[in-house]
């Protein structure tokens, strides 16, 4: 995961977003560094309000994401962590810490980083550090150790 991170791709926000701003914001990098393009942040948004919270991760991790042929160009993921939680979908009972943007270009590589990001995700402790992290330097120690 450490070649998929840097310090442009991750963000901390204390201000109160909406689950589709938190969305667009968390998005935002991969949009300015040409990972995507706008039309896969609307489907993100679109498939979310369509099927539901699917990419609530648990343990207040979100990981949004859309078919390939959506608007993805080349292989991304960016991190949003916010201060004041955000209700997936306006849900309360999905709310919501750390966003986690995942671009793939194919099916095959959306399975790898979903494999990878998991084994950091199912981490009690990696999560707690995500959550407490105050520093873009921290959430990216975090994912290469």
């Amino acid at each position: 995961m450490s070649n998929i991170f840097t310090e442009e791709t991750i963000q901390i926000t204390d201000k109160q977003l909406g689950w589709k701003e938190a969305i667009r914001t968390c998005a935002q990098p991969l949009l300015n560094n040409g990972s995507i393009t706008d039309r896969y942040v609307e489907s993100m948004i679109e498939v979310a309000e369509e099927m539901g919270p699917f990419f609530d991760f648990g343990k207040n991790v979100a990981v949004p994401h859309s078919r390939p042929e959506n608007g993805v160009n080349k292989k991304g993921v960016s991190i949003l962590k916010v201060e004041n939680q955000v209700d997936l979908l306006d849900l309360k009972d999905h709310p919501i810490s750390i966003f986690i943007v995942l671009a793939a270009e194919d099916n095959s590589s959306h399975l790898n980083i979903l494999s990878s990001l998991s084994e950091i995700l199912i981490d009690d402790e990696k999560v707690d550090a995500l959550k407490s992290a105050r520093t873009k330097e921290e959430i990216l120690n975090i994912f290469n150790n």
